[in-house]
């Protein structure tokens, strides 16, 4: 039997055996040979709405512009974030409900960089393929790629914020960058292969990107105070160098984004690098997340030469243009940045792999348990992982193996087994991801009662007092409540037939009271595609060493969503409930049943004034 808050034994062994049969499955969805789907490595599908950075293209070139920007303090040195906002949609009908406005602020300057070191045991050090991709991407060059990428992003920016009058951007090597490795008497470990058509200019941007610490540096001056690129990196003792012949070390500047884009597409044509591309610009985009902490890449290897023979083979008859995918990424880097910058939302995106809007924050535990007795049954094989993970949310596949490349996916999986999990609305409207039960369809009321997580939505896009912010739990009440213990504001509006939470724009702030909004795209792809479909059988719990009757997800779910839901107070017919252990209130069985403070219990008197002021209104 269930009480107040945990579900009866019947409905957690029922969602615990079928999220052990659905997570389970995912481990048999790929190939046995290449672990990973093609729709995995498929990045422009997962910015289908975010707006490009800094309003790129939304100004005329010309245009002044200065962008509302604030200093950040962290342990170690300050960073700027841009101001913006997000407007959404209450409603779509009649009614006079307000549209909610969110503010938000993006990273949009650091103050340290990134530090980047090789290493034989770092994630992908074997790269495990493809399906579909034979004869692409022999090899290991996931840290060339990385760092190149690297360098694109922090070229776009400087090109992209010099349009600000506030802000003094500038892109340059360094003297150490010019002049190549500093370490003369250690042989180098790895020589990369540029080919025979690249130019000075081309070997000395690469010489710069792999074989000096500090080889570039892109920063702007904001206030009389310098600050770094959000996406700028240091390569710590690489041990790289470039195979090139009789090289004079030309001195140029360095080059814009788009032909340092070049650069990198005659590379990776080159090498045939297709996959490894973008699952290395899916890991640059981590780089404002690490905030300034050390990654560790794989060395580079060259492919065998049977692989050789394999590539000059397949380049007869290519399937895939790596030209194209290169010229796609350029378009969409605007908005890769966007996405980057947004360091909450990246986190997001990977916790709502686990999410389900079915499940209700009291079986939480029946749901997310299984999921890591799954996990741990593959530990520590990372290609394991990216290839369930992409399996589970495929359009999310890429983010996941840039966790994984850089180390992230650890701490990230960490959190999310701990209960500690993330929701950005943006990032949930610009990547067409369901990340909470609050941008559901509001259902029905009868006029008597309400379900709880459309009371819990009506409370958001209403603004009610204590819930003008999101809950950052993601999962839905259980329950219901009768309409006269609600707020007034969800009375109003629960008859209502036409409310939702939609995304309608997003808005740059400038200074002087002006802003460059972004509507977005028309439409955005089904979330209800992002599962893989699967086949699945039952698989007994006694197969996995897990403790999987644990309630402590369940536990903080519930205590959470109610805890915001409840922030005003509860009603007296919800006593079992705010004495219930898991929300461990103060509020006890000794209270007597007949007093007076009990009908709304912690509720505030500005709301019971209005009720008894609108009961004396005929």
């Amino acid at each position: 039997m269930g009480d107040a808050a945990r579900p009866d034994d019947d409905e957690f062994n029922q969602v615990l055996q079928e999220s052990l049969n659905t997570w389970s499955s995912y481990l048999n969805a790929g190939s046995e040979d290449h672990f990973f789907l093609q729709q995995a490595i498929d990045l422009k599908s997962l910015v289908c709405q975010t707006p490009p950075f800094l309003g790129d293209g939304l100004a005329f070139p010309s245009e002044s512009i200065s962008f509302a920007c604030e200093k950040k303090s962290t342990q170690e040195k300050g960073s700027l974030v841009v101001n913006g906002r997000s407007t959404w949609r209450t409603y779509k009908g009649t009614c006079d409900l307000q549209p909610r406005v969110l503010p938000k602020q993006l990273l949009l300057a650091d103050g340290s960089r990134v530090s980047v070191k090789l290493s034989e045991d770092s994630p992908f050090s074997d790269w495990p393929g493809v399906q579909g991709l034979s004869g692409y991407d022999n090899g290991n060059y996931l840290s060339v790629l990385y760092l190149a990428w690297a360098y694109i992003l922090s070229a776009r920016w400087v090109e992209l914020l010099r349009r600000s009058v506030s802000h003094e951007c500038q892109m340059r090597y360094t003297a150490q960058g010019v002049q190549g490795s500093s370490q003369p008497n250690k042989p180098p470990m790895v020589q990369i292969d540029l080919g025979d058509d690249a130019c000075e200019e081309e070997i000395l941007w690469w010489r710069a990107l792999l074989c000096s610490d500090d080889g570039w540096t892109a920063t702007t001056k904001y206030n009389g105070h310098v600050y770094l690129s959000p996406w700028s990196v240091s390569v710590k003792c690489a041990g790289m160098t470039v195979a090139t012949e009789d090289f004079s070390g030309v001195n140029s500047d360095p080059p814009l984004s788009m032909t340092a884009l070049k650069y990198l597409s005659r590379f990776c044509v080159h090498h045939r690098l297709y996959a490894q591309c973008s699952v290395a610009l899916a890991g640059a985009l981590f780089i404002p997340f690490l905030s300034g902490r050390t990654v560790s890449l794989p060395f580079p290897k060259q492919p065998s030469r049977l692989e050789i023979l394999e590539i000059k083979e397949s380049s007869k008859e290519s399937a895939f243009s790596i030209q194209d995918l290169l010229k796609e990424h350029g378009e969409l880097l605007p908005k890769y940045m966007t996405l980057s910058t947004n360091t909450w939302g990246l986190r997001s995106l990977l916790c709502c792999t686990f999410f389900n809007t079915d499940i209700a924050c009291n079986l939480v535990s029946a749901w997310m348990n299984p999921a890591f007795a799954v996990l741990d049954s593959i530990s520590p094989r990372e290609d394991l992982l990216a290839a369930l993970m992409a399996n589970r949310q495929p359009r999310l596949g890429i983010l996941w193996l840039g966790a994984i490349l850089t180390g992230l996916a650890k701490s990230v999986l960490r959190d999310i087994r701990a209960g500690m999990t993330a929701l950005d609305l943006p990032a949930s409207a610009w990547t067409g991801t369901k990340q909470t039960f609050l941008t559901s369809k509001v259902g029905d009321s009868d006029g008597e009662i309400i379900n709880r997580d459309d009371e819990c939505r009506l409370l958001f896009i209403t603004a009610c007092e204590g819930h003008d912010r999101p809950p950052i739990w993601p999962w839905k009440p259980f329950g219901f409540t009768q309409l006269c213990d609600t707020e007034l504001s969800v009375r109003q509006h629960a008859q209502c037939t036409t409310h939702c939470l939609e995304y309608e724009s997003w808005e740059w702030i400038l200074t002087n009271n002006r802003s460059m909004r972004d509507f977005g795209e028309i439409s955005q792809p089904p979330d209800q595609a992002s599962h893989l479909s699967t086949n699945r059988t039952s698989v007994a719990l006694d197969d996995y060493n897990y403790d999987f009757f644990s309630q402590l997800l369940s536990e903080g779910a519930t205590r959470g969503i109610f805890g915001w839901l409840r922030s005003t107070g509860y009603p007296r017919s919800e006593r079992a409930i705010y004495q219930h252990s898991w929300l461990d209130l103060e509020a006890t069985d000794e209270e007597p049943d007949d007093a007076g403070s009990d009908v709304d219990i912690q509720r505030g008197s500005e709301e019971m004034r209005v009720e008894s002021w609108l009961e004396g209104v005929e």
